[in-house]
């Protein structure tokens, strides 16, 4: 028998075909829309491995969103003394459109998620702020862990495949540069972002576009599949004051 986190990936690679084909622009008429999941719902079930690693590896492949790290096996034995973290494959990362306040461990996978990650921070920071971020401020990266929430779950962390951020510092406006129209003097000076601090807004024109920032950032992060696929903010309890950030094998959003 198939060990329990596996038991059931027939009938997810079928709920996950008709997902997708729901998803997308639908024929007219019920016999149309089965004819068009049956296929895909076949081919899902075909992808079921001797581990979910292959199957979800191959699923994301099949679907046009395949990734280095979609293979390896997420689930173990609870209580079980993790073997599968291997930092010596891992590399040290400063940043290289925003720099990071400290250098993060991360997989060589994940290098090109934070690049445009970074990107995104920049464009919504010039665009509130007339300036990007200097420096993104972080809680750390590669941990050899399981989640914290499924203990029979590897956590990203462990692959060195997720990112938990906690701040933005912007620097001070240069002599010669204007702020845009409506930004608060204050804000020419140097300031930090705070997901702790700004995510819910006070009654104040500085605070409220501290939050406009982090609210546009994470909805530009949410439009943005080839970026992160999990994504958890202040909505969960565990994670007031970062947002964590992954490349996980399937999707979620708690922000």
């Amino acid at each position: 028998m198939l060990p329990t986190s596996h038991r059931f990936a027939p009938i997810i690679a079928a709920w996950l075909a008709f997902g997708c084909s729901l998803s997308e622009p639908k024929p007219a008429g019920l016999p149309s829309i089965v004819a068009a999941v049956k296929p895909l719902a076949s081919a899902a079930v075909e992808l079921v491995a001797a581990d979910s690693g292959s199957f979800f590896g191959q699923w994301n492949t099949l679907r046009g969103d395949a990734y280095a790290l979609d293979d390896v096996e997420r689930f173990v034995t609870p209580g079980s003394k993790l073997s599968t973290c291997d930092p010596s494959g891992l590399l040290l990362y400063r940043g290289e459109h925003v720099r990071y306040h400290g250098a993060v461990t991360i997989n060589p996978a994940f290098k090109e998620r934070l690049e445009r990650f970074e990107q995104v921070a920049a464009e919504v920071g010039i665009r509130v702020y007339g300036r990007a971020p200097r420096r993104i401020r972080h809680l750390g990266s590669y941990a050899c862990r399981t989640s914290r929430n499924r203990t029979y779950r590897l956590s990203e962390h462990a692959l060195g495949n997720a990112i938990d951020v906690a701040a933005f510092d912007f620097g001070q406006l240069a002599k010669n540069e204007v702020l845009p129209v409506g930004v608060p003097r204050p804000l020419r000076y140097a300031f930090q972002v705070s997901v702790a601090k700004h995510w819910v807004a006070n009654k104040s024109p500085v605070l409220e576009l501290h939050q406009r920032f982090l609210r546009d950032l994470t909805a530009e992060l949410q439009q943005r599949p080839d970026i992160f696929r999990g994504l958890i903010g202040p909505a969960d309890p565990k994670h007031t004051d970062h947002f964590h950030f992954d490349v996980s094998p399937w999707r979620y959003v708690r922000l």
